[in-house]
């Protein structure tokens, strides 16, 4: 909510003053570092701060900068964030950069940056990726510092400075960690401080509430990225709002599945009209059929078959049929079905990309998901019309999964279509399967420090497993799942994902166009990709979560 009234605006004062005065206190340590950014939805925020010797000083200019905006503007922006500086360090610039270019992920360099020792240059950490002063090329290689990017943002944020910033000739920096808080209706809301959690807001409230009102937000925000001829805006990569031109049909299906998810949290029955022209949009350009197959052709120079394309197409129709009762792509889904098993051997083995289209060979392995996703895809497809084809294939399938000890893969799709063929065939092989897709993840999983999502797929569909396991009476295999473990693990990545790969306002305020990616889950080591199948893994785990854990 703006503040637009003398009322809303000494309110307001006096909340931040209260906050101030408490972080200041607990501080006690010169110099005192203020920092106000503030900014509206349509904009990238700027950044104001200071330096005072005392926190009287800081206190008083920082609460002098907001009066003259307020008289000025006769109100203040929407967004409005406050940060002070801690643990102010000075750093060999050589050290900085050999930390960028040692660390394991990309974009987790943490700290704010002072290029002097008054702070007369100096920028939050949320700068840095907001304006690509740190950058990356590809998303599993360093990161570095860009002189260019540093020099624009210099130039821009202190206009009276004339003079270009060398890093090469940098000797210092002064690193520094912040105490940060942002203003949400009519309340000081606390961030979290240091780390991956840097900059985001702690919770004021239970955990699954808070996530189905993340879910919901996210699904208006997929929603919206669906354009009026059914295709979705693929991405952006949000510091200088560019959009990713690129598609992909895989991709295209699943964002619609989880679409079709979200209605089972809110069914919002007015998603179904674009929903339905996404639908349309992938029979109508991806979908083909050649020697009485259905297949999903993908590549927009290069035509190709992909086996994980048709197993999506059939996750996406399958449950707008359980959805909504509603058969009509029920034929297409079996004719895709034909083309997954085209793919497959008589021994189970598949066959990953064919060339489109003369169905030749093209790539027998390329990706482990596929085999999941196909699996899967026929399991999801046997619930609805009960061929039994289709479950003697999935079961094939299996028999080469377990020989060739897929489960060292940990591969979320391998968890999905295990749940599910264990609610057909409750058999212990399959079981033990799924128990060991998921063991030896668990201490990766717990250290990982990115955002990945498909590690609560993943464990959500392990705890739905071994809830049936055990109330099925597999006593000694449910002794192995460390269950509570893994409760534990679910708890921690479902807040994690959160705070580690959401577009908060707090954290998009420093992106281009922040009202473009509000509420959309990124992945920071990839510059804060935001693409639909993001948005999908999140919001699926999540889902599940929400309807499944207790």
């Amino acid at each position: 909510m703006k503040i637009t009234t003398q009322s809303q605006y000494l309110s307001f004062k006096e909340k931040l003053k209260d906050w101030l005065n408490q972080e200041l206190i607990t501080i006690a340590q010169a110099p005192y570092v203020v920092f106000i950014s503030y900014g509206e939805p349509t904009t990238r925020c700027k950044v104001w701060s200071t330096n005072a010797p005392d926190a009287k000083t800081a206190l008083n200019r920082t609460l002098n900068f907001l009066d003259k905006m307020y008289d000025k503007k006769r109100g203040l922006p929407e967004y409005l964030k406050f940060d002070i500086a801690v643990n102010i360090k000075q750093k060999s610039w050589q050290d900085v950069k050999q930390t960028l270019n040692t660390q394991m992920h990309n974009n987790h360099f943490r700290k704010g940056v002072s290029f002097d020792s008054k702070f007369e240059i100096c920028f939050l950490e949320q700068e840095l990726y907001g304006k690509a002063l740190i950058r990356g090329i590809v998303y599993n290689q360093p990161t570095f510092w860009d002189q260019d990017n540093v020099n624009r943002a210099l130039h821009s944020k202190y206009p009276t400075i004339t003079k270009n910033l060398e890093l090469d000739q940098l000797k210092h920096v002064w690193l520094f960690d912040t105490v940060s808080a942002f203003y949400e209706d009519e309340k000081m809301l606390n961030l979290q401080s240091t780390g991956p959690v840097n900059g985001v807001r702690e919770l004021d409230s239970d955990l699954k509430t808070h996530i189905r009102s993340l879910v919901l937000e996210n699904a208006t925000f997929l929603h919206n990225e669906l354009q009026e001829d059914g295709r979705f805006i693929y991405g952006y990569f949000p510091a200088y709002d560019r959009e990713l031109k690129s598609y992909n049909t895989v991709r295209h299906c699943t964002a619609v599945y989880a679409l079709l998810e979200t209605l089972e949290v809110d069914d919002k029955e007015e998603y179904l009209t674009k929903i339905r022209l996404a639908i349309e949009y992938a029979i109508q350009v991806f979908y083909k059929e050649e020697k009485s197959c259905g297949f999903m052709i993908d590549g927009e120079d290069e035509a190709e078959i992909k086996l994980g394309s048709n197993a999506a197409a059939i996750f996406m129709f399958a449950k707008y049929q359980e959805i909504t009762q509603d058969a009509q792509y029920q034929s297409v889904a079996e004719k895709l079905a034909e083309g997954i098993l085209y793919m497959v051997d008589d021994q189970g083995k598949t066959t990953h990309v064919l060339d489109y289209p003369s169905l030749e060979t093209k790539e027998q392995f390329r990706i482990v998901y596929y085999d999941g996703e196909a699996a899967l895809g026929l399991l999801r497809l046997y619930q609805i019309n009960q061929d039994a084809t289709l479950l003697q294939t999935v079961k094939l399938m299996f028999e080469h999964f377990i020989e060739k000890k897929y489960d060292k893969y940990h591969d979320h799709w391998l968890s999905y279509c295990t749940n599910e063929l264990t609610k057909i065939c409750p058999e212990e092989k399959y079981f033990e399967f799924g128990l060991n897709n998921y063991l030896k993840h668990m201490k990766f999983i717990a250290e990982r420090k990115t955002a990945y999502a498909t590690f609560l797929e993943m464990m959500m569909s392990a705890y739905k497993m071994v809830i049936r396991m055990r109330e099925q009476g597999f006593d000694e295999l449910y002794e192995k799942s460390k269950f509570e473990e893994l409760k534990k693990l679910i708890e921690q990545r479902v807040e994690f994902q959160r705070s580690a790969g959401y577009f908060y306002p707090e954290v998009a305020m420093y992106m281009a166009k922040p009202e473009k990616i509000l509420n959309a889950f990124y992945v920071r080591h990839d510059r804060f990709r935001t693409r639909i199948d993001d948005q999908e893994h999140n919001l699926s785990g999540y889902i599940a979560y929400l309807n499944y854990f207790e």
